[in-house]
């Protein structure tokens, strides 16, 4: 189970899955004290609500679990019955969309993926929040959420659809002892972290230069993601939704990738980010690139050998600028809900600051500069600044107008289509050119 809430899916989603979690709400916390705000806001909702049910549709996710522990002082303090449908996640887009063609109106808040709310909101599936937003408790502080999240992943033309409940972005982890030992300095461009890769590569028995992902397929696509925006604007044009895939830009940004991967493990070709994390626990890499959902496990001494040797580093820079990846889950309200006031109040009060501390004590992905600007564990303090720094970068690309993976349909099969002639590449049978020309093609003729 542990191991679980610090996976990541390949690409597509960022949910951390946690396996066995229960579907129905147990808290864990009953009795705790209120923020005074908090508590009066409470009487408040209680005098209109007691009594409500509301049902939410979710997901298996650390969040989602903190939720849960938390339902139970909700309920004492508001009187309103919280119901949960929790589901894997391709079933939970499913049954929302289902939900809302059928109008039987089931659900009255739904966990909604980033990188379905562009598509949801312009649907009608979401409700628009951004009055509730500007009429909200002061305890719940929305400014104080990440502009990344808020801004990048919660509003569709300026209107918020959600509040956002878990993300991720992705950084660097290099060793220290093997930089103070060398003099270097960890990498601020592109150029300095192919040359770092490529000085550390072989510099001892067994160690390579970095580890990302590269398997055939999806989890390269992934991969290239992680630094392809350092370059160019993306696969597609952000704008018209153009096909750019065999842009000089792209081309690029793959030589760069190939060249990178000439310096990690021989044996990179089968790597998603399982592999590539175990490649630098297990001390045979210098360096990491990869999504900071996954820093737990780097600085678990039962999971790694270097737990005690790692510092982490934001996104470097690049020819288009300094960006980062951008992921992760809000909590929205149906727009049919029967029971929308409750649900807002249940979202007010999971999200807020006030209850910040709390949600991630019990597990829940932190969303908030609060937060991550004021780390209480050793783990925290060595991850968490970092992390922020990252997110802000992240932010670059959502100013941009950009998506860093595009909204475009059929997105898991263009990726796939794109990672197989990638991996041809990185093979030696395609030049990167000729990879995505060949992956420009076969989209088109979909």
């Amino acid at each position: 189970m542990k191991r679980n809430r610090q996976r990541l899916l390949a690409v597509g989603v960022t949910a951390l899955l946690l396996a066995g979690c229960s579907t129905t709400g147990g808290g864990t916390t009953s009795g705790a004290t209120q923020d005074p705000g908090v508590q009066d806001w409470a009487t408040s909702v209680k005098e209109k609500y007691n009594g409500t049910s509301i049902t939410i549709a979710a997901q298996t996710h650390p969040s989602t679990a903190a939720m849960q522990a938390m339902t139970a002082d909700f309920t004492a303090l508001t009187g309103i019955d919280v119901r949960w449908d929790i589901v894997d996640q391709n079933s939970l887009k499913q049954k929302i969309e289902l939900d809302y063609q059928s109008g039987n109106a089931a659900y009255d808040a739904v966990m909604v993926d980033g990188f379905w709310m562009s598509s949801f909101a312009e649907r009608g599936i979401v409700a628009d929040v951004s009055q509730r937003l500007n009429s909200a408790p002061d305890f719940f502080d929305y400014k104080d959420i990440l502009p990344a999240y808020s801004e990048g992943l919660q509003e569709v033309d300026g209107k918020s659809y959600g509040v956002q409940i878990a993300g991720e972005t992705r950084f660097i982890g290099y060793r220290k002892d093997l930089f103070d030992k060398y003099g270097k300095k960890p990498p601020t461009t592109m150029k300095e972290y192919l040359e770092l890769a490529q000085f550390f590569n072989g510099k001892e028995d067994g160690l390579y230069g970095t580890s990302m992902r590269a398997q055939k397929g999806i989890h390269f696509a992934s991969g290239l993601l992680t630094l392809m925006y350092q370059f160019s604007t993306g696969f597609w044009d952000p704008k018209t939704g153009a096909d750019q895939i065999a842009s000089p830009e792209n081309v690029e940004a793959l030589q760069y990738y190939l060249d990178l991967l000439k310096t990690m493990p021989k044996d990179v070709g089968s790597y998603t980010h399982e592999e590539a994390l175990s490649a630098f626990t297990s001390g045979h890499s210098a360096m990491w690139f990869d999504a900071t959902a996954i820093a737990p496990t780097i600085l678990n001494p039962d999971s790694s050998v270097v737990a005690d040797k790692v510092a982490f580093v934001p996104p470097p820079s690049g020819p288009k600028g300094q960006f980062g990846a951008l992921a992760g889950w809000g909590l929205s309200l149906a727009s049919k809900a029967k029971n929308a006031d409750a649900a807002w109040a249940f979202i007010t009060y999971m999200t807020s600051k006030a209850k910040a501390a709390e949600y991630t004590h019990n597990g829940g992905v932190p969303t908030r500069t609060s937060t991550l600007a004021n780390p209480q564990t050793d783990q925290e303090k060595v991850t968490y600044p970092a992390m922020l720094e990252s997110l802000d970068k992240a932010k670059n690309l959502s100013d941009e107008g950009i998506s860093w993976l595009p909204k475009v349909e059929q997105l898991d099969e263009k990726l796939t289509i794109i990672g197989n002639y990638c991996s041809e590449a990185f093979v030696g049978n395609l030049t990167a050119k000729e990879a995505l020309e060949r992956a420009s093609a076969e989209i088109k003729s979909l």
